[in-house]
């Protein structure tokens, strides 16, 4: 893919298409990504399905912002897997740079946090239109917000032992679909996504996989202002702005909801670190991790959210087959 040449366009110019996207596509993983791709002049709808379910902080749960996820997925594929420094992928030394310096602008990570109370997402508005510029100066300044020393080497044994054990959070999950058909570069898109988002422990990284697997399978991209202003205007009026025929996007981002719900009754949270009960930024968390085999658990949970993601797929086309297509 040619999203090497990101970023082709200013910062200004950046955040100029990165509003005029959110404007006809109304979320903002989904614009983040088409933002990035306009910018390395690359035609691959098939990222901005990835994100159609992420909207909302991964499934509208309030956790990772999608101005965060959209970008770690292209620079997933922008150095592959393969490309490693010092025992890691290449992606994990960037994600954190990116972390870092999103956390420093915004305070948090968290979407529940930024969006706070307000009934209109003014302030999510704002994120979505740096994210591009953000990620383009991450790629620029690589290594200005270094992981720590002793954080590297609780990382690297962790990424050794389940190299070791040929696992990886969300290659698992796809792993139990049928990806017939899948693009060549899924595997790299997804290579962020362990251990709750670059080992750091947030949102279990197979469920974050799950609802990607739902918009890449289900989702459908909008493309129209008059619609986003239309959801805008119910969201406004304290109406369903989520609703599934107000947006196209909507109904991943509810399947990805249901799923997430479906998890923490299934397991207890979402978050990587309260469910491995590890810290993975400290080698004593890492070892405890591996003594009482928690990679076998984490696949038993990968395995599990497969087999409800291709019952919630199977489900939403027998749905969608009988009921025809809802959004006009």
């Amino acid at each position: 893919m040619a999203v090497e040449s990101f970023p082709a366009l200013s910062a200004e110019e950046l955040r100029r298409r990165s509003m005029s996207n959110l404007l006809r596509m109304g979320h903002c993983a989904p614009t983040v990504m088409q933002t990035m791709l306009d910018a390395s002049d690359t035609d691959a709808s098939w990222l901005v399905r990835l994100m159609a379910g992420l909207p909302g902080g991964i499934g509208n749960t309030g956790a990772e912002c999608g101005g965060l996820t959209a970008p770690l997925v292209l620079m997933g594929i922008r150095h592959r897997r393969e490309q490693t420094v010092d025992g890691l992928p290449v992606v994990v030394d960037e994600g954190h740079d990116l972390l870092a310096r999103f956390t420093a602008r915004c305070s948090t990570t968290q979407c529940r946090e930024i969006l706070g109370d307000a009934r209109v997402p003014l302030r999510c508005v704002g994120v979505v239109s740096r994210a591009p510029a953000m990620c383009a100066q991450c790629i620029a300044e690589s290594g200005q917000n270094p992981i720590s020393p002793e954080s590297r080497e609780a990382y690297r044994e962790l990424y050794a032992h389940w190299q070791q054990r040929r696992f990886h959070c969300a290659d698992a999950v796809f792993a139990g679909l049928d990806t017939t058909g899948a693009p060549d570069d899924l595997a790299d898109a997804v290579t962020a996504f362990l251990g709750g988002t670059v080992f750091t422990g947030m949102t279990c990284s197979a469920l974050t996989a799950g609802v990607m697997a739902l918009g890449l399978a289900l989702g459908e991209i909008e493309d129209s202002r008059r619609r986003v202003v239309r959801m805008i205007a119910t969201m406004a009026l304290r109406g369903d702005a989520i609703a599934d025929d107000l947006n196209k996007f909507n109904r991943v981002v509810n399947l990805g909801h249901d799923l997430a719900g479906w998890f923490q009754e299934q397991f207890g949270s979402t978050q990587c670190r309260a469910l491995t009960g590890c810290d993975f930024a400290a080698t004593e968390g890492v070892y405890a991790y591996i003594e009482h085999d928690g990679t076998s658990q984490c696949a038993r949970m990968a395995r599990l959210v497969a087999e409800r993601v291709a019952e919630m797929i199977a489900e939403a086309a027998a749905d969608r087959s009988t009921a025809g297509d809802t959004c006009d």
